[in-house]
């Protein structure tokens, strides 16, 4: 070998290329293409059923969003999307909802500020507690249980001793009974069918014919002195015996009476059908007749029984000698011990859990967020009180004030109970003025540049007001001003509109950050479609609404890159099943002629039925600022530069950090030209020029100043195609 072979990183200085002889190989660090700051972070700020208020958060796919601020209205028992939020607000449907904003939308970044439409505040305490096991029950007669709440003297169970089956106690008869044989009575016990009985001539003393109807019966029937006696099985009002005469007298004959005798259950006001299958709904209900105490059934067939004390009450039980209620019912580990308010298992307090006042039990409210309860010990009990935000249950803007003290919680809850008390008693439901500022303080919250809403380059607000358009526009202007990223602010014309109302309406918004939509769209929301217009206010049959054009184009343009049009076939739009139906409106081409022209972004359904928007305009009517896609791709550049300067800052300017400087920049704008990859291209052509050395003085203020043109890629909005048809034609071939 005659020289070294040698690599190195870069290009070695000359005393090391010549102190031996050597083959150098520099393996250069590749160049790494600069790609620029994201462009696709969509913000979207609205009502939901769970999570943080005016709290900036960016959500992770649709389980990280329904984990934090929960999905449409809220599951009680099997039953779903029960008491959604914003019904109906400004004569539209859902104006206001963010989670039927949101549906569809799966931009590669998704932020939520949800909007704070609370009317009160409620205080819910911790109650002691206990849990049976779930029903149904197979209680005794005899069964007895003492129950202590607070400490205090012992309350005991009502007595079951007075549920009983069904009976019929005959008359007594002689020995002659005047049967010749072949009479026939019929007989029902309980849910069985009936039973023909059939006596023989022998059949004529009382003993005989006990003896003769328990053959045929398979029991039910005894001897009672000199009389025949009918028992049911079931111990319980839902017990009872039909007797009735097949043969005409007979059952005169042997003491008893065609009749429908039926059995009792009656305790405490609650009803026992059967003692053997008692539901734990009745069970709750006889144990919170007693002073003191509460009872419920929670939705896994349980009984909750609670001292009716919040923070310091306590709950025991104690069987009474010989009997077995609180093993019949799940209780025998619990037997002599007074548990605490304050300590028991974690659990939580879910959103949409509903309270209302004693008095009437409406209106009615539901919690607006999920309060999680740790585990509570006797070392480490739990807090005392958990205060949580509520709304109206019907969220229409109908919902009166309260009329009286918010005091009972109207949902059990699976784990623990809670007394509930309002402390901030609930208001008539927010007016339209008052849910427009509870928007504004929303958007202000995006504002803060420490907040993740700093990287939003696309904001979508769930309610349509002629205020919060306002406010969304200048938030855009706003956010882009000071320190955040370049945003840009979706909006619409109020459902139904007709043209010459959004031409007019437009007007009120113009600016290049505001890119508004008419007419809207309609899509079928399946959790609408489930419940139809049982669900009430907002619900549809088939489950198509009309949602507004804003929410689809916000998305478009947060998935396609910046310098292209959102208006060309993406094949994001498979969810649009059309326009919404505005009256006495053809959207003909003069319409979209007169859209475009006054700023409106206009959706419409082209002549292979795929849904578009027609022109990508924005509401700016400036020469220069009119599209969307330069809007988009001038914040995409503006921010990523200044995303690339930042390590330079307040750095020496040395001659050589200028020149990094512009290979910096010369590297990302080499980039989107992509001279050496045709196919990457994304823009036309570009100028960087360092215009501190022509300005010394800006250098010696500590100023590097650079000047950037960009021309940009324009769209393929028209084709020109120049025809002549006919017989004749001279076609002319080249040679």
């Amino acid at each position: 070998m005659t020289a070294f072979i040698r690599r190195f990183r870069e290009v070695p200085p000359l005393e090391t290329l010549t102190e031996i002889e050597q083959i150098a190989l520099v393996d250069a660090t590749p160049r790494t293409p600069t790609t620029g700051v994201g462009s696709g972070a969509l913000l979207l700020v609205g009502e939901f059923e769970d999570g943080p208020f005016n709290e900036p958060t960016e959500v992770f796919g649709e389980n990280d969003e329904f984990a934090q601020f929960g999905g449409f209205g809220y599951t009680y028992g099997s039953q779903r999307y029960q008491n959604p939020c914003a019904r109906r607000h400004l004569g539209e449907a859902w104006n206001g909802n963010g989670f039927l904003k949101g549906k569809f939308l799966r931009p590669p970044r998704k932020m939520i500020v949800r909007v704070d439409t609370s009317v009160g505040t409620v205080r819910f305490s911790p109650l002691a507690s206990l849990r049976t096991s779930p029903g149904p029950f197979r209680l005794e007669t005899t069964d007895e249980m003492d129950i202590t709440p607070d400490g205090g003297g012992a309350v005991s169970f009502p007595s079951l001793a007075g549920v009983l089956a069904a009976s019929e106690t005959g008359i007594a008869f002689g020995d002659n009974s005047g049967y010749v044989g072949g009479e026939q009575i019929g007989v029902t016990i309980d849910n069985n069918p009936e039973v023909i009985i059939t006596f023989r001539p022998g059949d004529i003393t009382a003993a005989q014919v006990v003896a003769r109807m328990q053959q045929q019966l398979g029991g039910n029937v005894s001897l009672v002195g000199a009389t025949v006696q009918l028992d049911g099985n079931i111990v319980g009002a839902a017990g009872q015996i039909i007797t009735r005469d097949v043969t005409a007298g007979a059952l005169a004959a042997i003491g008893l009476t065609a009749n429908t005798f039926t059995g009792a259950g009656l305790v405490a006001g609650q009803t026992i059908n059967d003692i053997t299958s008692v539901s734990a709904s009745v069970l709750a209900a006889i144990i919170d007749s007693l002073a003191g105490i509460s009872a419920f059934a929670d939705t896994a067939g349980r009984v909750a029984i609670a001292s009716d004390t919040p923070i310091s009450g306590t709950i025991q039980v104690d069987d009474d000698a010989g009997t077995s209620l609180a093993a019949n019912i799940g209780l025998t580990d619990q037997l002599g011990v007074a548990v605490a308010a304050l300590v028991g298992p974690a659990a939580t307090i879910p959103a949409g859990t509903r309270v209302s006042t004693a008095a009437t039990g409406q209106p009615r409210w539901v919690t607006m967020r999920t309060i999680p309860i740790p585990e509570g010990t006797s070392e480490t009990p739990n807090e005392a009180n958990f205060d949580v935000e509520v709304r109206p249950e019907l969220d229409d803007g109908s919902a009166a004030a309260a009329a009286g003290a918010v005091d009972t919680v109207v949902d059990v809850l699976d784990d623990r109970l809670f007394s509930v008390v309002d402390i901030s008693a609930p208001t008539a439901a927010l007016s339209e003025n008052q849910l427009d500022v509870r928007y504004e303080t929303a958007f202000d919250a995006t504002l803060d540049v420490a907040k993740v809403t700093r990287n939003a380059t696309h904001s979508l607000s769930a309610r349509r007001s002629d205020a919060v358009v306002r406010k969304g526009r200048q938030n855009a202007i706003d956010a882009s001003d000071n320190g955040n990223r370049g945003r840009k602010f979706h909006t619409r014309a109020a459902f139904l509109q007709t043209p010459a109302a959004a031409l007019a309406d437009v007007v009120n918004y113009r600016h290049d950050r505001t890119f508004y939509t008419y007419p809207n769209w309609q899509a079928r929301i399946p959790e609408i479609a489930e419940l139809g217009v049982a669900g009430g206010i907002g619900f549809t049959a088939d489950g198509i609404i009309t949602i507004g054009a804003d929410g689809p184009l916000a998305y478009i343009n947060s998935v396609i890159p910046p310098e292209q049009n959102p208006g060309q076939d993406t094949g994001l739009l498979g969810f649009v099943l059309g326009l919404e139906p505005v009256p006495s409106a053809d959207f003909t081409m003069a319409n979209y002629i007169a859209f475009k022209a006054a700023g409106i972004c206009a959706p419409r359904v082209d002549q292979r039925g795929t849904p578009v928007y027609q022109s990508e305009v924005t509401a700016d009517l400036t020469p220069g600022r009119t599209t969307q896609k330069r809007r988009k791709m001038a914040d995409f550049i503006q921010d990523s530069v200044a995303v690339l300067l930042l390590p330079f800052s307040k750095k020496l300017a040395t001659d050589g950090r200028e020149a990094a400087i512009d290979a910096v920049l010369d590297n990302f704008l080499g980039g989107l030209l992509s001279a050496d990859q045709p196919e990457l291209q994304r823009i036309r052509a570009y100028s960087l020029v360092n215009t501190t050395a022509q300005n010394p003085e800006l250098g010696r203020r500590g100023i590097s100043a650079r000047k950037v043109q960009v021309q940009l890629l324009s769209s393929l909005d028209t084709f020109l195609v120049d025809t002549e048809i006919g017989e004749g034609v001279v076609v002319v071939t080249e040679a």
